[in-house]
C-alpha cells in the first residue's frame, strides 16, 4: 500500500479539525487565503508519507510548485517538514515563516508577521504546546519551549521559555502568569 491508512486519516482528521477552527457562523469561509495553506501543509505531510517511490515522485512533481506559488502569492510558510497538531489556525495571512523542524502543539492561533524558527543552529527551534495564541508579528526563536494555553504578545520577541498559562509580552519578551494579567485588566470595584 503505497500510503498508510493511518497516516491518510491523521491528515484528514487533523484537516478537519483546522476546519472547524475556520467556521464562521455555520458555515467554513472557504474563500481565506490561510485555509489553503493548512491543507496545503497537511496534505504535504501525507505526500511524504507515501512508501511507493514512483508515486511519491509524481505527487511531488504536483505538489512542489503548488507549494511554490502559495508561499509566494500568500505569503505564509509551513515546510511539511513541521510537525503540528490539529487545529491550526491563521489570521491575516502573510509574513509567516516557520523553520521545518518547528514542533506545535493542538489548537495554535497565529497572526500575520509571525515567524518561528531557530537563532543559530539549524535545528535550534522552538516546541510550542497546546492552545497557543500568537499575536500579530512576534518572533519565537531559537531552543525554548512554549508552554500550554500561553498568549504571545504583538511584537513580541520570544527567548526564553514559557511557562504554562502565561503571556509573553515586549522585546525581549518576559513571561507573566494569566493570573496576574487577569487581575491587572479587570475594572475596580
Amino acid at each position: 500500500m503505497p500510503i498508510s491508512v493511518d497516516v491518510n486519516r491523521s491528515m484528514m482528521g487533523d484537516f478537519k479539525a483546522d476546519l472547524t477552527r475556520y467556521k464562521k457562523g455555520s458555515f467554513i469561509d472557504i474563500s481565506e487565503p490561510s485555509i489553503w495553506v493548512v491543507f496545503l501543509y497537511r496534505l504535504g505531510k501525507s505526500i511524504r508519507a507515501i512508501t511507493f517511490s514512483p508515486l511519491r515522485f509524481v505527487c511531488n512533481l504536483i505538489f512542489l510548485p503548488v507549494f511554490f506559488l502559495s508561499t509566494v502569492f500568500i505569503g505564509i510558510t509551513i515546510p511539511r517538514g513541521c510537525e503540528i497538531g490539529p487545529g491550526l489556525r491563521i489570521y491575516h495571512f502573510g509574513g509567516i515563516v516557520l523553520n521545518p523542524l518547528v514542533t506545535i502543539g493542538r489548537n495554535c492561533t497565529m497572526r500575520h508577521g509571525v515567524t518561528i524558527g531557530n537563532r543559530q543552529a539549524d535545528d535550534d527551534v522552538p516546541v510550542i504546546g497546546d492552545n497557543v495564541d500568537i499575536g500579530a508579528g512576534a518572533k519565537i526563536l531559537g531552543k525554548i519551549r512554549i508552554g500550554n494555553n500561553v498568549s504571545i504578545g504583538a511584537n513580541a520577541v520570544v527567548l526564553i521559555d514559557i511557562p504554562d498559562d502565561h503571556v509573553a509580552v515586549g522585546v525581549p519578551a518576559r513571561a507573566i502568569p494569566k493570573t496576574a494579567t487577569a487581575s491587572t485588566d479587570s475594572p475596580e470595584k
